[in-house]
């Protein structure tokens, strides 16, 4: 199985808050633990942590969740996190990728549209994700020659394979564990 999310799936809809305060109300008991992990250092803008409360709890969290069961039962899977934004969007898109935004880049299907043409560096990224979903699909592994390593996903690791902002992707530590380990203990009601 191929898994994963983006960086910045939508702003709100799931959760919906109207100050940092009333969104952190939101995880009862777990506020402080929530406030720890979403605004270490209490400057987060308010638009931007309720964007990824409502990432983590909605996408990321249940498909970090889905691969351990997977790799628990014996079967691989593959966890991603999409981050990439084309250049001429990320003044607009500046909390990350959004929904749905990687679907052009695994069908390599990109196009100028309103007003944004398609750069060298955007098709590279098509290119590249395309390349993992075709090789997943005739062998159920999606590395290749010429792409980097994506390893199957391993909880005890805390990785992800992120297609980042500048274009580079590759398996690294998983920034938004602490986030996601709050959204599962308030999913499940266990202590970790």
């Amino acid at each position: 199985m191929i898994i994963g999310s983006n960086s910045a799936e939508v702003t709100a809809g799931f959760v919906n808050a109207r100050s940092k305060d009333s969104l952190l109300a939101l995880f009862g008991t777990m506020n402080a633990e929530a406030a720890a992990a979403y605004d270490p250092e209490g400057k987060i803008e308010f638009p931007r942590m309720l964007t990824l409360v409502n990432t983590d709890k909605v996408w990321a969290e249940p498909a970090r969740f889905t691969a351990r069961a997977f790799v628990k039962n014996g079967a691989p899977a593959y966890l991603y996190l999409f981050s990439y934004v084309p250049a001429a969007l990320r003044e607009r898109l500046r909390f990350g990728a959004p929904h749905a935004s990687e679907i052009a880049y695994v069908f390599n299907t990109l196009a100028d549209r309103n007003g944004v043409a398609v750069t060298p560096a955007d098709r590279e990224i098509a290119r590249m994700m395309n390349a993992y979903w075709i090789n997943f699909a005739k062998t159920g592994n999606p590395n290749g020659n010429g792409l980097p390593n994506w390893p199957v996903f391993d909880a005890n690791k805390q990785e992800v394979f992120e297609c980042r902002e500048d274009g580079s992707a590759g398996n690294t530590a998983d920034m938004r564990k602490s986030r996601l380990d709050v959204i599962e203990k308030l999913a499940t009601g266990r202590k970790q």
